[in-house]
C-alpha cells in the first residue's frame, strides 16, 4: 500500500471540504484512489474537522508522547507553543511546514537544555555546601 505525506493528505481534504471538490474528481487530480480519500475525509471529521490528524497518527496535546516525540506537554506549555495554531499555520503555508517544525524542535531542545543544566547548578552547590 503506498504510503503518502501528510500535508498531501490535509491539502486533498481541504480541496474536499472548503471547495466542494469531489473525491473521484480529486482522485483524477492527484492519481490518489478514491477510496483513500475518502478515509481521509472520515478522519478528518471524526476528529472534529481538525487538520492536525494527518500528521504523526492521533494527535493528543496532553499525552506524554505527542507528535511523535517524547517531550512533555508542559515543555510546550513552558515554551509558549500552541500545537493548534501551528497545525492550522501549517495548513496555510505547507511549504514553511518543515522550517516551522525545525524551529519549534530547536525552541523545545534549548528549554529541556536550560532545565538540566538549571538541575546540575543545584547538584553542584548542594554538593559544595555538604563540603565546608
Amino acid at each position: 500500500m503506498k504510503s503518502y505525506p501528510s500535508e498531501l493528505k490535509a491539502n486533498v481534504v481541504k480541496e474536499h471540504v472548503d471547495k466542494g471538490v469531489s473525491c473521484s474528481q480529486l482522485s483524477k487530480t492527484y492519481n490518489i484512489p478514491t477510496r483513500n480519500i475518502q478515509k481521509w475525509v472520515k478522519k478528518f471529521r471524526d476528529s472534529g474537522e481538525n487538520y492536525s490528524c494527518f500528521f504523526n497518527g492521533p494527535f493528543n496535546k496532553n499525552s506524554i508522547v505527542s507528535r511523535g516525540s517524547k517531550i512533555p506537554p508542559v515543555v510546550y506549555e513552558n515554551s509558549g507553543i500552541d500545537l493548534d495554531e501551528i497545525s492550522r499555520l501549517c495548513m496555510e503555508y505547507p511549504d514553511l511546514a518543515q522550517t516551522l517544525q525545525a524551529l519549534k524542535d530547536l525552541v523545545i531542545e534549548k528549554d529541556i537544555e536550560i532545565r538540566v543544566l538549571r538541575e546540575q547548578v543545584e547538584f553542584v552547590k548542594k554538593n559544595l555546601n555538604q563540603r565546608k
